[in-house]
């Protein structure tokens, strides 16, 4: 034995061979079940087939392994074989013979034989595809099942559809997933090509195939993971488990094969077809999705079309679905003095197609027809109609999940029918209930319930309520006027009672509990001063800004309402500050500015003005109601406060606050104070910090540098503070590593702040010239604007956490992205980010979108510095490893003096790899040469028909050599926007 001879690596511990999916058949699901099973569920299907192939050599069969297997006329195959097979038929059913899946990750041969083994099992007897199934039908063997195989064909037959499309798209050359490969074109990959250019006769029977199975009458069912049993090594024969198949709608099962028809017949053309099969598909979808509704499920079984691809291909067919939509029936309806309006609205709710602002105008249309009258209709009836409109619309609101009050509007605009409203109301609730999903049903009960509750009339209600046990049950009822203890609640606003002045002296318990509810909800400050009014009546025992304890308030001004006798003002003041960060936390700015000026107001009354710290709580609610200020102007940028200039002089004034010996803003607001001045570009209110703060220090150091650009005009490098403030942050010695990273956290919360342009221009090439210099890789540098600000050195970079770095740089540059997304200098930089990770096709991407904003959307030519070496060549470079050489070869046309070697070159390994579109780019180049050494490329690779299109294209006229310069730079401008747009196709959709 040769001792020095190189052993094999050994095995890792969590690798499977497939002969152990044999010996442990639990091992698969165990396997599949993995975030990222290596290999993964196609590449298993994969193996077991070409263990398993689909011509056994007779001697095998004949061999003592099979005896057992062979005693009838039934399946063909050896033990192992077999159970290869049901292996692999178990992993496409944990698939759920995802068609999609299948036909991208298996080549054209194995889906062959996978489709060929499934009816083979499925009948009991070998099967072979597919001229069997066309001359003749399956009988079913001894160890098969009907209705198996009739879903084994039918995905046979909607797989041979789907085989044409992706032929036509494919034209007369195979892609990788059906099987060719780097060698160019093989006789297995000929075979494939023979396997999937289905002659005319075999397309007609698999469509009426399909069209017989959704017309059969017995249910259609799935085969499941469960349904395939595989082999053990002791058992004689391979019993299936096909009674586990699970039975589908038939509203699923017209979805995908009206699908699949559809975009057959969108190949070939058959307009009208495919616009029959797709309306029955979108019909059967919306009847699928009320079903799974109605019982609580989530995902099909066997569909696997998105709403997406159905809305496309409408959109292919000139399908809108609104001629026969609701919206256009109610406007027809209007038309002919709403007639039928009522079933119109009654299936709106269910559907809810219509806008609900449609419906409310509808409304008003109707009210303003019914005052006006009619001759053509009698008086009780315009009123029904004006009545049911109203009722309608109610439910509709109901089920949309707006606010109860805005519902309410309505039984306080019709009052005086207010119990006819409510009849119409239940009846057609009452009538749609049944079809409504659980959510809906409770939306609608608790909406009935709470009417009920406020109503007076109980007795008018008690009776109605008899023909409508669904939606208030007599129960229910019965529980409603027991918990009704007052007769004077009404529906005006939120929280109001009749009178706020009375304070009784004993309340009921109840009482107490109602005021506290409208206390929490309540966001108006008259509203919070007279509830608290009326629950002081009661003596209470805690203080009343502790019923909720979701308010929450500031350190500073808590400690200080704590030091206040406890009273009126400790608890107004506490829930006014903790209602208006509640709503500031839900946007509504507005509001919760309104609750803060009204505290200010408060502290300002004459009884008060003595009190030191009333004062000063004036002064912490005017703080914090420019905090909210400030929020809403960073939200709603780019728009502008109404009054930018107080706005601004506010916030200097808060900012100088800081410094004085009375008390001090809190660091957050002093914070956002900073941060808007720099948005404003307010730069010498910035330069004298308090350096207690660093956010202000910073905020001082990016203003200086903004003054550095100014004054110099980029021709020094000036700017040190900023450089010397942001990078200890970086930092990354394990003694310092939490309080490193709590650093980069509060770095990155004040960077979020940023808006400007200048500004994160500013912060973002500084972070891209420490990214340079860490890094320290010159061909993966990162280009940005006002780089010559910063210094090009660093000690002991080593020091530094690289990806902390890179981690903010990123995040600032989505955050500029998200409120600039056409800043042509950001986007490059995004894209050299994602070349410097090796994300090539991001990279690509984002310097494709910069190309294509430059130019306006390929409307103007591309100039520098738009489009210059360096982003070329990294262009170039992304190409070479995404495997698209040929678009690496036009590239190279770009550059000032086309690189020939780097294009011949791309162009040899085009040739060896069909999987770029090589023939598809001839008519992006203008280069002579290039193309004229395609064309002997071609030559001397036995291509005569490539070469015949690359000689055609050679021979246009406007790149003859003889050509002046004006016309062949008009050609080459031509072919750049050409070849752009094909870039933006590929990237960027």
């Amino acid at each position: 034995m040769d001792v020095l001879r190189q052993k094999s690596a050994p095995l890792s511990d969590e690798t499977i061979l497939w002969f152990e999916f044999l010996l442990k058949p639990n091992l698969l699901i165990k396997h599949l079940s993995k975030p990222i099973p290596i290999p993964s569920a196609t590449e298993l299907i994969a193996q077991f087939l070409s263990i398993a192939p689909e011509n056994q050599n007779p001697n095998d069969l004949n061999s003592p392994e099979t005896d057992s297997m062979n005693k009838n006329d039934g399946l063909k195959y050896s033990k192992k074989h077999l159970a290869l097979k049901v292996l692999a038929l178990k992993v496409a059913a944990y698939l759920r013979w995802d068609l999609d899946v299948l036909e991208k990750n298996l080549p054209a041969q194995r889906q062959v034989q996978l489709l060929s083994d499934l009816c083979s099992i499925a009948a009991g007897k070998t099967v072979h595809l597919p001229l069997s199934l066309v001359h003749e039908s399956p009988i079913v063997g001894p160890e098969g099942s009907k209705h198996c195989l009739n879903f084994a064909l039918a995905l046979y037959h909607r797989w041979v559809l789907r085989a044409q499309v992706i032929r036509g798209s494919l034209g007369n050359r195979m892609n990788k997933p059906y099987g060719i490969g780097p060698g160019g074109v093989d006789a297995n990959s000929m075979r494939e090509e023979a396997l999937i250019n289905v002659p005319e006769p075999f397309i007609n029977t698999s469509i009426e195939y399909l069209n017989r199975i959704l017309l059969d009458p017995e249910p259609f069912r799935v085969l499941t993971f469960d349904s395939f049993v595989a082999l053990d090594a002791h058992a004689d024969s391979g019993q299936q488990r096909f009674e586990s198949a699970l039975p589908i709608s038939k509203a699923e099962l017209a979805v995908q094969i009206h699908y699949d028809l559809c975009m057959y017949y969108l190949y070939m053309q058959k307009y009208e077809l495919a616009k029959q099969n797709i309306v029955n598909c979108k019909e059967n979808l919306d009847q699928l999705k009320q079903e799974y509704c109605r019982k609580n499920l989530n995902a099909y079984i066997f569909c696997t079309v998105e709403e997406e691809q159905i809305r496309g291909c409408m959109m292919a067919c000139g399908v809108s679905g609104e001629p026969d939509g609701l919206l256009e029936r109610l406007n027809e309806s209007v038309l002919n003095h709403y007639s039928d309006v009522v079933p119109i609205l009654k299936e709106d709710n269910i559907r809810r197609e219509i806008p609900m602002t449609q419906r409310k105008i509808l409304e008003l249309n109707v009210e303003g027809f019914v005052s006006m009258g009619s001759p053509e209709i009698s008086t009780n009836d315009q009123r029904e109609l004006e009545l049911a409109v109203v009722a309608l619309n109610v439910i509709r609101h109901v089920l949309d999940g707006d606010n109860i009050l805005g519902s309410n509007a309505a039984l306080q605009k019709y009052k005086s029918q207010e119990l006819k409203l409510l009849e119409l109301m239940l009846q057609y609730g009452d009538e749609l209930y049944d079809e409504l999903c659980l959510t809906d049903r409770d939306l609608l009960k608790k909406y009935f319930i709470q009417v009920i509750t406020l109503l007076n009339n109980s007795t008018g209600v008690e009776a109605m309520l008899k023909s409508y046990p669904k939606l208030v049950s007599p129960q229910e009822f019965d529980d409603l006027k027991r918990q009704k203890v007052k007769d004077d609640i009404q529906f005006s606003g939120i929280g109001v009672q009749a009178d706020w002045n009375v304070c009784e002296s004993k309340m009921l318990r109840l009482d107490v509990g109602t005021f506290e509810r409208q206390l929490i909800t309540c966001t108006h400050a008259s509203g919070v001063r007279k509830i608290l009014v009326k629950l002081a009546g009661t003596n209470p025992t805690k203080p009343l800004w502790s019923i909720n304890p979701s308010w929450s308030i500031p350190l500073p001004i808590k400690q200080l309402l704590m030091s206040l006798q406890r009273g009126f003002l400790q608890d107004f003041a506490y829930i006014l500050v903790g209602k208006s960060r509640e709503l500031a936390a839900k946007k509504d700015y507005s509001a919760a500015i309104a609750l803060l000026t009204c505290l200010k107001s408060e502290t300002t009354r004459s009884d008060l003005a003595n009190n030191p710290l009333v004062l000063v709580l004036g002064k912490m609610a005017a703080w914090e109601g420019l905090l909210i200020q400030i929020q809403q102007v960073l939200e709603e940028w780019p728009k502008k406060p109404t009054d930018q200039a107080q706005f601004v002089r506010n916030c200097k004034q808060c900012l100088n606050s800081s410094t004085s010996n009375d008390i001090a803003p809190r660091p957050k607001i002093l914070e956002h104070c900073a941060a808007i001045l720099l948005n404003f570009n307010d730069w010498n209110s910035l330069l004298n910090p308090d350096k207690r703060y660093p956010a202000l220090e910073l905020s001082a150091a990016i203003a200086q540098a903004y003054l550095d650009i100014d004054k110099f005009k980029g021709t020094e490098k000036t700017s040190q503070e900023a450089w010397d403030l942001i990078l200890p942050i970086f930092i990354n010695q394990n003694t310092r590593q939490r309080h490193s990273t709590d650093n980069v956290t509060m770095l990155q919360l004040f960077l979020q702040k940023l808006r400007d342009p200048l500004v994160l221009s500013i912060v973002l090439s500084l972070l891209a010239k420490m990214y340079n210099i860490i890094k320290y890789e010159s061909n993966l540098d990162l280009n940005a604007e006002y780089m010559f600000l910063w210094p090009v050195s660093i000690k002991n970079s080593a020091m530094y956490n690289h990806k902390m770095i890179q981690e903010t740089l990123n995040n600032l540059l989505q955050q500029a992205l998200k409120y600039y997304p056409n800043n042509i200098p950001w986007i490059k930089l995004k894209g050299d980010l994602e070349f410097s990770n090796g994300n090539h096709e991001a990279a690509m991407r984002y310097y494709v979108t910069a190309l294509i904003s430059g130019s306006e959307y390929c409307t103007i030519s591309l100039q520098r510095p738009l489009m210059d070496e360096f982003i070329i060549r990294r262009m170039i470079k992304c190409c070479t490893s995404l495997g698209c050489y040929m678009q690496a070869a036009v590239l190279c046309q770009f550059l000032d003096e086309t690189d020939y070697g780097l294009a011949f070159k791309s162009v040899i390994e085009k040739s060896s790899s069909f999987t770029d579109a090589m023939d598809s780019y001839y008519s992006c180049i203008w280069d002579p040469t290039l193309l004229e050494f395609i064309v002997n490329w071609h030559f001397k690779k036995g291509e005569h028909k490539r070469r015949l299109q690359a000689i055609s294209y050679l021979g246009q006229l406007e790149l003859n050599a003889n050509n002046n310069e004006e016309i062949r730079r008009e050609a080459a401008a031509v072919r750049k926007t050409r070849f752009l747009r094909s870039l933006a196709r590929q990237y960027m959709l």
